[in-house]
C-alpha cells in the first residue's frame, strides 16, 4: 500500500524539524512558531502540528500549556541514558543481524560509509575547522541509515524506533555539547567501515566490538566539554 499524500506531507514536515534540530538552527529551551515552521517547510499547519506531536512524544519537545511549545534541555544524563539504551539495543540485536543481512544489506551500507566519507571530503575541500551546513547533514543521515539498516536486519521493528529516537536524541545533543571536527567524524567513519567489514566476514563478536566501541567513543566526545565545565 503506497503512502498518501497526507503521510507524505506529514514525514516532510517531520523531517524537516528534525534536520533543523541536527543542524543547530533551534536550540534548547527555544519556543517553537508550528506557523512560521510550516512556512518555511512549505506545508500546512496541520501537517507540521502532526510533526511536533510526534516530537513530544520522543520527548524531544515539550509543551507548557497557555504558553508553547519549547524544544527540550539535553544535559550530561540524558546524553548517559540514550548511549546507554544505544549500546545495550544496538549490541545485542546486532548479533541477529549479522547473519541475516543480505548481499543487498550489505551494498546499502556500503554505500552508507561511502557517503559519509563523500561528506568528510567536502568538509575537508571547504577547509571547514567543523563540519556544518549539506556535509553534516548528508554525513548525519548516512550515519542514521547505516545503524537502521543493521537494525532492520534484526527484524525488531520496535528496536529500530527506539534506537532512531534515541539516536536522533544524541544528534541534537551533539550539536550543542560538541563540535564536529575532523577527527571525531574521521573517527565515526572509520568505525563504520569496522563494523562494515566484520559483516562481511560473518565476525558477529567482531562487529559488535566496533559497534560498542563506536558507541563509547561518540559518548565520550558528547560529555568530554561538560567534564571540563
Amino acid at each position: 500500500m503506497k503512502p498518501n499524500r497526507k503521510d507524505n506531507l506529514n514525514e516532510r514536515a517531520y523531517a524537516f524539524v528534525t534536520e533543523q534540530l541536527a543542524r543547530g538552527e533551534i536550540k534548547p529551551g527555544q519556543k517553537l512558531s508550528e506557523p512560521s515552521l510550516a512556512a518555511a517547510c512549505g506545508v500546512s499547519r496541520t501537517p507540521m502540528r502532526e510533526a511536533v506531536r510526534r516530537l513530544v512524544e520522543e520527548g524531544v519537545l515539550y509543551q507548557v500549556v497557555k504558553s508553547g511549545t519549547y524544544v527540550t534541555g539535553f544535559g550530561a544524563k540524558e546524553a548517559r541514558d540514550a548511549y546507554e539504551i544505544r549500546s545495550a539495543i544496538e549490541s545485542a540485536l546486532l548479533e541477529r543481524s549479522v547473519a541475516n543481512l543480505t548481499k543487498s544489506d550489505l551494498v546499502g551500507l556500503d554505500r552508507c560509509c561511502r557517503k559519509m566519507h563523500r561528506a568528510i571530503l567536502a568538509m575537508r575541500k571547504a577547509r571547514m575547522s567543523v563540519m556544518t551546513g549539506q556535509p553534516e547533514a548528508d554525513f548525519l543521515a548516512e550515519d542514521l541509515a547505516f545503524h537502521q539498516l543493521l537494525l532492520r536486519a534484526s527484524g525488531n521493528s520496535l528496536a529500530e524506533k527506539i534506537i532512531a529516537n534515541t539516536y536522533r536524541r544524541n544528534q541534537f545533543f551533539g550539536t550543542h555539547s560538541h563540535q564536529r571536527t575532523l577527527r571525531h567524524v574521521a573517527n565515526a567513519w572509520r568505525y563504520h567501515c569496522e563494523i562494515l567489514n566484520a559483516c562481511r566476514r560473518g565476525d558477529t563478536a567482531g562487529a559488535v566490538l566496533w559497534l560498542k566501541r563506536h558507541i563509547a567513543s561518540s559518548q565520550r566526545d558528547a560529555l568530554l566539554p561538560i567534564s571540563k565545565i
